[in-house]
């Protein structure tokens, strides 16, 4: 299957699915969900998993993507229908479609964006290993805050309150107090490249730029 781009039908359905979350509507709008939203989005995760592959053979994450329905067992939400579709490029070996306890590579598109980047962390155990990375290497982590700081890239999530190592530097402390990692650069369907093969070509130069920070984390 070949990436050639997302079109206005891509517009349309998720649009459409967030004013109208309901079985009678999907089901109505079921070949244009799977034609335009779907099929694209597995051979876009495709793509981008063979070209860093091709770039370091090391690069074994196999593409994760959303399904349409959502598990509301648990929720308080009881909509069907998830109204954002993504994938990860994850490790085969992680739980769940999330990277949690390794980095991952992600792509996510919405009624109102798509967004790209990097995840990492957000399990306490997992960050805490990577403060004890950071104290004993303090530098390293610095080098690496600064390549994300000239990438495209925007660092976000939450910081903890407390600060757990006052002898870090500051640039230090940029990733040592997060509760998760992660770097993301939202776009709007101004950005024409969503609608060509180009997206595929924006997405991996992005992932190539901070690809020495997903090494860092993966290690």
């Amino acid at each position: 299957m070949t990436f050639n781009g997302f079109n206005e039908s891509t517009n349309e359905f998720l649009i459409g699915i967030k004013y109208n979350n309901n079985k009678t509507w999907f089901q109505e709008h079921k070949e244009l969900y799977t034609k335009n939203v779907h099929e694209p989005t597995l051979a876009l995760a495709a793509e981008l998993a063979l070209r860093m592959n091709e770039m370091d053979s090391s690069f074994t994450e196999v593409p994760k993507v959303s399904r349409a329905n959502r598990d509301i067992r648990f929720s308080n939400n009881k909509a069907p229908y998830k109204e954002h579709k993504w994938f990860f490029l994850k490790d085969s070996y992680t739980r769940g479609s999330m990277p949690w306890n390794a980095p991952g590579y992600f792509f996510e598109i919405s009624a109102e964006w798509w967004r790209y980047g990097l995840f990492y962390g957000d399990e306490p155990k997992v960050m805490a290993g990577l403060r004890a990375k950071i104290n004993a290497d303090p530098a390293a982590c610095e080098r690496l805050v600064k390549l994300g700081d000239k990438s495209r890239f925007e660092l976000e999530e939450e910081n903890y309150k407390r600060i757990f190592n006052k002898e870090l530097s500051p640039l230090a402390n940029r990733w040592a107090q997060k509760k998760c990692i992660v770097y993301v650069k939202y776009e709007d369907y101004d950005n024409m490249d969503f609608y060509s093969h180009k997206l595929a070509d924006t997405i991996f130069e992005g992932y190539r730029e901070i690809y020495d920070i997903y090494k860092y984390l993966k290690k």
